[in-house]
């Protein structure tokens, strides 16, 4: 049990050290096979409101720099915490509590505290993800291996291939949540004229969750064949699943082989604000994406005009409004100061959520940004349909245009607010054309519109929680124009709604 002592408060800067001695107590070493001491350096951290804290380190020599640290997957270590243990950015225990209380020392690589509610895991070990270890090791005789081979014979189209050898690289790591690994596999096939081989990529995701696993690859096999009868398929192509591992498996966005490689563009890349500046530093101009945009805009368009079914409950305005109170909530603890413009404004965005009466509730994304797409020559992918749904088509596009804003919004630099307006207005008179093109009435997608600026400012409030929940200090002057930008979304301003009307 955590106990509530007056000196009981380890700052979370401080775990790092802590992590460290529980190895030493468990006379693991942290890092098999190296000598010298070593740190942990975060890599990945996040506090998820009800679910605790989940953060994963690299695990490199002291002396080592920034640039010079190891990424590899085998110097992972996370460390989870649940939500009784914390208290704002402090822990609710001492150094010394974790020095004394019982270890439990589980499979190799995870260590336990039970009364603090600690867990240490070693990469790929994680109690949360037990398939992922399996999933990392595609030896033969395997189920993984046998997997990968049936995933690059339905690629292929060719029964006759077969695996020689597999290369793992984890690429994403969410402690006891999910893991992306990219494949690398080396294939064979007899002919009379010899023996051919041949290089493939693929994608897997493991899932804590092998129902959830099934249903996700499932729901995506119906929607990429619906898209590849109609035309070039949104979304990469689904080829297998290893269930017992919750591993699922799709192709890598990638030029095949024997044509001339075309480039492959992350949507945080392609859809980043760019300025032109003259010999003195001035603005001279801003660059628009416009081409992606509208890639962005009718895969978008397409999807909601899907006849997928997602399974599960509807993504209502009332649970955005729900979301959105809990976020102003986590706010107004993190920065008092600003706590009633806050939660005035969620309130606000609150009660018109739950209004909202949508015509119709269409397959969605359900966390359409840029992070999410792939641009390859002259076709956008969507990916990461994890939280793929029925809803409002209006929450994906709120959602788009809310993490469409670049960063240097938020500290008012020069270039930023012309650069995201004009890209706005790109993307949604795109997306209103791709509507009528697969045949929505201008009063139908008016609405989608017109309902887009409240989702967009639900999910503005979303990103005014990423400082709570990476644990940092409040920084009072960024908070303070998200909010405002949320006033904007809430206000309907004629500049907004003449935009919309002016991009039919």
């Amino acid at each position: 049990m955590i106990q509530n002592e007056a000196v009981a408060a380890l700052p979370i800067q401080e775990l790092p050290s802590v992590v460290v001695q529980l190895f030493e107590r468990a006379r693991q070493p942290l890092l098999p096979g190296t000598q010298g001491q070593h740190g942990l350096f975060v890599r990945y951290l996040r506090r998820k409101p009800g679910r605790g804290l989940a953060v994963v380190y690299n695990a490199s020599p002291l002396n080592s720099s920034r640039g010079t640290r190891s990424r590899t997957p085998e110097r992972w270590v996370s460390l989870t915490l649940g939500e009784a243990a914390l208290a704002g950015t402090q822990i609710r225990f001492a150094a010394r509590q974790a020095q004394e209380a019982a270890l439990e020392a589980l499979p190799p690589g995870v260590l336990r505290i039970p009364d603090l509610d600690l867990v240490v895991q070693a990469f790929p070990a994680d109690d949360g993800l037990p398939g992922l270890a399996a999933s990392c090791t595609p030896a033969r005789e395997t189920p993984l291996f046998s997997g990968l081979e049936a995933a690059a014979r339905v690629q292929l189209c060719d029964p006759a291939w077969h695996l020689v050898s597999a290369k793992a690289e984890p690429v994403r790591y969410k402690p006891s949540s999910r893991c992306v690994i990219r494949y690398t596999l080396l294939l064979a096939r007899t002919t009379t004229e010899g023996s051919l081989q041949r290089r493939l990529a693929l994608f897997g995701k493991v899932y804590g969750d092998r129902e959830q696993a099934r249903a996700i690859q499932a729901a995506m096999q119906q929607l990429y064949t619906e898209q590849a009868a109609a035309s070039q398929p949104i979304l990469p192509r689904q080829l297998g699943a290893v269930e017992r591992l919750g591993l699922t498996l799709n192709e890598a966005v990638e030029s095949p082989e024997g044509t001339e490689p075309e480039p492959l563009r992350t949507g945080l890349r392609a859809l980043q604000a760019r300025v032109v500046r003259g010999g003195a530093g001035e603005i001279l101009d801003v660059v628009i994406p416009g081409t992606e945009l509208r890639h962005a805009a009718h895969a978008l368009a397409r999807l909601h005009t899907s006849a997928a079914r997602p399974a599960g409950a509807l993504r209502t305005g009332a649970k955005e409004a729900k979301r959105a109170r809990e976020r102003a909530a986590l706010i107004a603890a993190h920065d008092p100061a600003q706590a009633a413009a806050a939660q005035r404004l969620a309130e606000q965005l609150a009660t018109r959520l739950e209004a909202l009466e949508p015509d119709a509730y269409r397959p969605a994304h359900g966390g359409f940004k840029a992070s999410q797409l792939l641009f390859h020559g002259q076709r956008a992918f969507v990916v990461d349909f994890d939280g793929f749904c029925r809803a409002d088509p209006a929450l994906d596009v709120g959602y788009f245009l809310a993490y469409l804003r670049p960063s240097g919004l938020w500290y008012r630099r020069p270039g930023m607010r012309p650069w995201f307006e004009s890209s706005a207005a790109c993307f949604v008179s795109a997306y209103r054309q791709a509507l009528r093109e697969r045949g929505i009435d201008e009063v139908t997608t008016d609405g989608i519109l017109e309902r887009t600026h409240l989702y967009e400012g639900a999910f503005l409030l979303k990103i005014a929680t990423r400082r709570v929940n990476r644990m940092n200090s409040p920084r009072t002057g960024e908070l303070s124009t998200m909010l405002a930008e949320i006033a904007t979304c809430l206000s309907g301003e004629a500049g907004r709604l003449e935009a919309i009307i002016s991009s039919r």
